[in-house]
């Protein structure tokens, strides 16, 4: 197990449940910057926390309740990254800029074992609730569509919603199977061609919607 360092001492004082909570909640990252969640418990972030465990439970119920809400929390700041990138000038015309995000989100160790917790093993079903939940890629297709077109159809916003499906996908697929892919094509894994796969998926999106652009 790895070495988790000491939390610090608890102190009494007033706390609003919200404050509580991100607290928590950052306790719970510092631990899973180190650790995966399935080494991992409880006890190992109640003790970064400088907190019982009880506490934990009363804010998030479960083990799995806790870590569900430290993802949530990710998808939503990624999920504002997106929209705030969509906002600036011509942003649908440089699609690698919202590709990168995507990477980058993925290539943190932390989000990428808390999305491998969610949909490993027996817990599909919990993935499923989660995901209907958040409904981020449904908004951010939303989003895009209106920046393409107020008066978009719903088949265009259908498209929007499966090409981004595809590249979360793609994107994933790639985070986790990056060594086992690369070397099929006999090469070695490089910053250079995690660039060139994100710019070679960011033109095939692109030339896709444009296919189904009014002309």
């Amino acid at each position: 197990m790895p070495r988790l360092r000491k939390g610090l001492r608890h102190t009494r004082r007033r706390r609003t449940p919200e404050v509580a909570r991100v607290e928590l909640l950052d306790a719970a990252e510092r631990v899973f910057a180190t650790a995966h969640p399935d080494h991992v418990g409880l006890k190992e972030i109640a003790r970064e926390a400088g907190t019982s465990h009880a506490l934990i439970t009363h804010y998030f119920g479960t083990y799995g309740g806790l870590i569900e809400a430290a993802l949530d929390r990710r998808v939503r700041a990624l999920r504002e990254r997106i929209f705030e990138r969509l906002r600036t000038a011509n942003a649908l015309e440089r699609p690698e800029e919202l590709i990168d995000i995507l990477f980058a989100a993925l290539e943190d160790p932390v989000h990428l074992r808390l999305v491998k917790w969610l949909v490993a093993g027996e817990r599909p079903t919990a993935a499923h609730a989660f995901a209907l939940q958040n409904r981020g890629l449904q908004l951010v297709a939303q989003q895009v569509a209106e920046a393409i077109d107020p008066k978009a159809t719903p088949a265009f916003r259908e498209r929007l919603e499966l090409t981004l499906l595809t590249a979360v996908s793609t994107a994933f697929g790639y985070a986790v199977c990056k060594h086992a892919l690369v070397g099929g094509l006999g090469r070695d894994v490089s910053p250079e061609l995690d660039a060139s796969v994100r710019k070679t998926l960011a033109g095939m999106i692109q030339a896709y919607v444009r296919e189904a652009l009014p002309t």
